[in-house]
């Protein structure tokens, strides 16, 4: 009992100055700041794949974005480039079932179209823009 006491009371003393004062506290400066700037530089974008719709349909992210679609249905899906006329060949998920997820890194700006193999109707965009200086 005087153990799991002496935990929580030394939990409590490490851990109230990182929510009061951030990472800095313990990292410095420097090494807060290299943090975040890395961080920001990678971000993760996420697509929801329910009700046989992509959500959101269309979205526009810097380049170097990392989009992760999580298929919520409870049947296949497929992320295919392209549109069904005229596949695309950047990525290609292949089908995956509930609860399973497909990654994509958008490293060239332009305009990536998707779509699910087996369900046609099933369309959506990624706009990739040049990262902001």
């Amino acid at each position: 009992m005087k153990m799991k006491i002496a935990f929580k009371f030394f939990s409590i003393l490490i851990m109230t100055p990182l929510f009061i004062f951030g990472p800095s506290f313990y990292l410095g400066e420097t090494e807060a700041a290299e943090t975040k700037s890395q961080s920001s530089e990678q971000s993760n974008e996420n697509i929801d794949i329910k009700l046989f719709t992509f959500k959101p349909e269309t979205i526009e992210v810097p380049v170097g974005t990392t989009v992760v679609w999580t298929n919520s249905d409870a049947i296949e899906h497929s992320v295919t480039n392209g549109t069904p006329e005229k596949p695309g060949m950047s990525f290609d998920s292949d089908f995956f079932t509930e609860g399973q997820t497909f990654t994509f890194t958008f490293d060239k700006p332009g305009t990536y179209p998707y779509f699910c193999k087996r369900h046609n109707s099933m369309r959506g965009e990624i706009k990739v823009v040049p990262a902001a200086p």
